[in-house]
């Protein structure tokens, strides 16, 4: 597949760039100021450059959480107006799936001792702006997959990252970079996606947070990795 993962400079895109990057052929992209080396530096304005940046493009990948830095006027504008101008041109130019690369921290407040699938609505407090951002851009996605523009899969993601050894026993949310690279690889090609979806993907970890029927359900690769 031809894929396109923004910010490209981040330490979470490059993880995602480097389990993806042997089986398909990636096009980075990220604002001129993080840009450097193989990253196409774009704006994301609503132009032809965001048009010939998704030119050809099987799947975009989207970084929708700590992908990028700045103020917090920056970091909503990133996440609403660039956003809708990425998926506009995306869908403007036929890509048929985008993978929106969220977080499970949008439950964050809630009590540990709570069930939370992914029929919870999320709810976060303002205070966190990289948090609420992704939120925001959980919500810009959904608009586009409801009007059956383009099929959105939104991954919440566990925390902390912890490599693909044993983390600390107290992280009860958290998702190996193993774990990270196999979700995203299976939402690429799953047929049972419906327009919108939201997939919660942590590791199996003791006293574990959040449920993942979801992913074991409509991502089969990570049968036997999942639990709960």
């Amino acid at each position: 597949m031809n894929l396109l993962i923004t910010s490209a400079a981040s330490a979470t895109a490059q993880l995602v760039a480097g389990a993806l990057s042997g089986a398909h052929t990636l096009r980075l992209t990220d604002l001129p100021e993080n840009a450097s080396g193989n990253i196409v530096p774009n704006e994301l304005n609503h132009d032809a450059d965001t048009d010939e940046l998704v030119a050809d493009i099987d799947v975009i990948i989207n970084i929708g959480y700590q992908g990028q830095t700045g103020s917090n006027t920056h970091l909503m504008d990133y996440h609403t107006r660039r956003m809708y101008n990425l998926l506009q041109a995306a869908s403007d130019a036929g890509v048929p799936r985008y993978v929106n690369v969220s977080t499970l921290r949008v439950f964050e407040d809630h009590e540990e001792n709570l069930v939370v699938t992914e029929k919870w609505r999320s709810d976060p407090s303002a205070e966190d702006i990289e948090i609420l951002t992704a939120h925001m851009a959980e919500y810009v996605c959904k608009e586009f997959a409801r009007d059956r523009l383009i099929k959105v899969a939104n991954l919440r993601l566990g925390w902390p990252f912890i490599g693909d050894g044993s983390g600390n026993p107290e992280d009860t949310a958290a998702v190996s970079h193993g774990m990270i690279g196999a979700s995203i690889q299976e939402a690429l090609v799953s047929e049972e996606l419906i327009q919108w979806q939201d997939i919660h993907i942590q590791s199996y970890v003791e006293h574990q947070r959040f449920i993942t029927k979801t992913a074991e359900r409509l991502l089969p690769g990570l049968a036997g990795r999942l639990s709960l």
